[in-house]
């Protein structure tokens, strides 16, 4: 019997059971109620990371590939690369977050919370590991389903209002890829990713295919002016729903670019670069001064990630090995701190509400220390700290990009400096100063489940940050392909 499971792990099967264990999951949790319902999705998404564990470790034996739809070349066809491995394990352990922090007694949340959050898991587990493109377009697709109602369910008109402009937004992103998706499967003769990266394509057809990739993946990072759907969805969407929102749909659009704008279409890719750095120095200044000027917690964590974003493209287009390192691990990065800072904003909204007026200092650091050292903390992480895993891939980012584009970079350093100033800034007017009314009348410090679902996600950006190679070590050969395919070099030092 052991002989045939390692069979079935060599063949691949493997990666199928990883991505189908939080959909069964889903499916079990439908028809059980109350603490069970909890508990059993815990356990799922636990099952979940231990075997994504086991994936990332053999990832080099566990590739499946099933002739599916011959007659447009696609295949059933699965992998498990550096950066879908760093996405799969930090999307995993997301998930058992949200479930911990639904543990706690406090916690208000539809009773299909958890089952949707399991079905998102694994829809992007796929999404993930699919290595043909017509298998990625559907799960990506199908993402948008779950993550839908865990913005709308229960709400009122505004957070209807947020799950349908998500929806829109991400339906006008789809349709789009799916055109350059259909031109594909016109001219070539395999839809899977290896099988496109050998395409012979014009250089005027792969410049109007990046294009076409680039404005499609733009809108799930987001980067400016496709982001106005993440600050509704964030502010007005289910509570811990926005943790998934960031946390896994924005890191599938980075993704996204990597599998199809620099795999698919390298050379369009080098072509377009630099406008494309234009529009990712854009959002990382817009999405700091954004984030300085609102006047709801929520929104400035919004805010904070689609200036992330923009740090993260910035580095994908640099085209430099240690920007391109940087860029793929400030997404596993990312996915922490922002995770880590929206959570934080949700009980202070449970707490004290969700104005920063200015002037008001709420005192809230009295009622609950906890909350308040959490919040410092993730905001330190979101602003780059040294230690955290933020500064780790930024630093990189930074690094690289000004080997290829000095003035650009410094621009973009802007960004840096106005998130010291909104993070801080926020934490002066929510936890220091006098008891405000509101702070009065508020519940206590975070409960014991929260304080897990917390200190999980802290310790992972510490030691991500104190010790970032492992993660630099999953993405390293993405680097050299991508260095490779768009044939191009690291700028020598004193060139241009």
């Amino acid at each position: 019997m052991g002989c045939c499971f390692d069979d079935l792990l060599a063949g691949g099967i493997v990666l199928t059971v990883l991505g189908c264990l939080p959909l069964i999951g889903a499916l079990v949790a439908v028809f059980v109620h109350g603490r069970t319902r909890q508990l059993v999705c815990l356990g799922f998404a636990v099952a979940t990371l231990a075997l994504a564990i086991y994936a990332t470790i053999q990832r080099d034996n566990l590739t499946q590939v099933y002739s599916w739809i011959p007659q447009v070349g696609a295949w059933y066809s699965l992998r498990l690369d550096g950066l879908a491995a760093l996405l799969v394990l930090v999307s995993a352990l997301l998930v058992i977050v949200v479930a911990i922090v639904h543990l706690t007694p406090s916690t208000e949340a539809s009773p299909t919370f958890l089952p949707l959050a399991l079905a998102l898991e694994g829809l992007a587990l796929f999404t993930f590991m699919a290595n043909d493109a017509l298998l990625f377009f559907i799960f990506f697709e199908a993402t948008l389903v779950p993550m839908y109602f865990l913005i709308s369910i229960g709400g009122d008109q505004q957070r209807s209002g947020a799950a349908l402009k998500f929806l829109l937004y991400s339906l006008a992103g789809g349709l789009v890829l799916l055109g350059g998706i259909v031109y594909l499967m016109v001219v070539a003769h395999g839809m899977r990713f290896d099988q496109l990266a050998t395409l012979a394509l014009a250089p005027g057809v792969q410049q109007v295919l990046f294009v076409v990739f680039f404005v499609a993946f733009a809108v799930k990072a987001p980067l400016v002016p496709l982001h106005p759907w993440l600050p509704d969805a964030v502010e007005y969407g289910q509570p811990t729903s926005s943790v998934l929102l960031v946390g896994m749909l924005d890191g599938i659009g980075l993704f996204g670019m990597v599998r199809f704008c620099l795999g698919v279409t390298p050379q369009g890719a080098a072509w377009g670069a630099f406008a494309v750095e234009i529009v990712a120095v854009v959002t990382i200044v817009y999405g700091a001064l954004a984030a300085i000027a609102s006047r709801s917690v929520m929104r400035l964590a919004a805010f904070a990630s689609i200036s992330h974003a923009g740090f993260m493209v910035l580095g994908l287009f640099a085209l430099t090995s240690s920007a391109l390192t940087g860029a793929m691990t400030y997404a596993g990065a990312h996915a922490l701190s922002g995770a880590a800072l929206l959570l934080v904003a949700e009980w202070v909204v449970a707490r004290r509400g969700d104005s920063l007026g200015l002037g008001t200092f709420g005192g809230l650091a009295r009622r609950a220390p906890v909350l308040g050292g959490a919040f410092l903390m993730a905001g330190l992480a979101t602003l780059a700290l040294p230690g955290s895993a933020n500064f780790a891939a930024e630093f990189s980012v930074i690094v690289g990009t000004w080997a290829r584009h000095p003035v650009l970079t410094a621009v973009s350093l802007a960004g840096v400096l106005a998130a010291g100033v909104y993070v801080l800034w926020a934490y002066q007017r929510v936890f220091t100063g006098d008891d405000d009314a509101a702070t009065v009348d508020a519940p206590g410090d975070i409960e014991w489940p929260a304080r897990l679902a917390i200190g999980i996600l802290l310790a992972g950006l510490l030691a991500f940050g104190f010790y970032p190679r492992p993660a630099q070590q999953l993405v390293d050969a993405n680097t050299t392909s991508i260095m490779t395919a768009a044939q191009v070099s690291d700028p020598q030092p004193g060139g241009r």
